[in-house]
């Protein structure tokens, strides 16, 4: 489907102006700062890292106010987790091993998880890179005493591996389809201020674009993320016996490149608004893109591991029995019905997060996963 268009350029280091005012943040300094060290021109996935994980950035500085800027599937429901609770205790019976959760946010989806009685007793372990977030975890999660933290992945591990939406932060790189040929859409400084350039690709970049549909229009630009394939198959080569969950908003190839999706698919999010210029509030805001989940498969493929499911966010909740945990909860009365009602539907209506996010799976030595036993639509990918 169509997003909104936003600045394109045609020749190198021809800068789209930027028309909003921008806040001289800290990361903005420090941009300005490797874009000249850069000689320049500096690469957006560069830039993300500066903007998004550096020590001022919007996670790695801790910005991140976890419900005012946006909303996640755990905070609409406790049932979220509940949910995902049933397949995380099916992988680490049949598999032995703990939990890892990697990028936990705020803990909720832990805590979710944690409560569920087949999960109380299972060793928990997050993976969080940012020392504000894991603060603000711990804190959330003190009263667990089987939660551990680390900073990467472990060597080898078995057990059930868990990530909501954490792949559509690892930073990307911008293409741009110039008169038939494949162009790369940097930063660069113009008049005090940031805007894009545009210059020719490097050979990674070559490599990537040349799997990229040949009926697209000049002009289309789109996103590419190697860090996630290479993050994917990382994890998929740590599994033992076991299996990785990944949730996020995403599609398969054929539907990320549309050619009807002709502005890519990346977005801003602050205070619970969107919009589509990343250069303004640099660090101040989340910058994320949709997940190409057929680059996923084959990243899990590459790291050993075989591919369990792929399906969207409704089918694997109700899969994972969160309608039967709704009915439970209107004949106990421990929350509020029709508060837990409203939470669920927009978790599986297809008009709010139902059909737009997906999960995923890949694993080794795991069972037939519950999650994927009807409308598994892995054939899509």
């Amino acid at each position: 489907m169509p997003t909104p268009n936003r600045c394109r350029c045609s020749q190198t280091f021809r800068s789209c102006k930027i028309n909003n005012p921008q806040i001289e943040t800290a990361a903005f300094a420090e941009v300005a700062r490797a874009i000249e060290e850069c000689g320049g021109w500096l690469r957006f996935d560069k830039y993300l890292h500066i903007v998004q994980h550096g020590a001022n950035g919007y996670y790695g500085g801790g910005k991140v106010q976890f419900g005012a800027d946006f909303v996640t599937a755990p905070m609409l429901s406790p049932l979220f987790g509940g949910a995902l609770s049933g397949q995380v205790a099916q992988i680490a019976q049949a598999c032995g091993g703990g939990v890892l959760e990697i990028g936990a946010g705020d803990g909720a989806l832990a805590k979710q998880i944690l409560r569920a009685p087949d999960c109380q007793t299972l060793r928990y372990e997050i993976i969080e890179t940012s020392p504000k977030l894991r603060e603000l975890q711990q804190k959330n999660l003190a009263g667990f005493d089987n939660v551990n933290w680390r900073g990467e992945l472990p060597q080898t591990f078995n057990g059930a591996i868990v990530a909501n939406e954490v792949l559509d932060c690892l930073p990307f790189r911008l293409l741009q389809l110039c008169s038939g040929e494949w162009r790369e859409r940097g930063v660069v400084l113009q008049n005090g201020a940031l805007a894009f350039g545009i210059r020719p690709l490097d050979d990674e970049g070559k490599q990537h674009a040349a799997t990229l549909p040949d009926n697209l229009p000049d002009g289309y630009q789109t996103e590419i993320c190697p860090r996630m394939a290479e993050f994917v198959r990382s994890v998929a080569e740590v599994i033992d016996n076991g299996a990785a969950l990944f949730l996020d908003y995403g599609f398969g190839a054929g539907e990320y490149y549309h050619p009807q999706r002709s502005g890519g698919t990346m977005m801003c999010h602050r205070a619970n608004k969107a919009d589509d210029n990343p250069l303004i509030a640099a660090g101040e805001k989340d910058i994320t893109a949709h997940i190409n989940f057929t680059a996923l498969a084959n990243a899990a493929l590459d790291g050993g591991a075989k591919f369990l499911g792929y399906t969207n966010q409704a089918s694997f909740l109700i899969n994972c029995g969160i309608t039967d945990l709704l009915a439970d909860n209107l004949n106990t009365g421990d929350l509020p019905y029709a508060k837990l009602s409203a939470g669920v539907n927009k978790l599986l209506s297809p008009s709010e997060m139902g059909e737009l996010f997906k999960a995923a799976a890949f694993g080794k030595n795991a069972p037939p996963l519950i999650a994927f036993r009807n409308n598994d639509q892995t054939m899509r990918l």
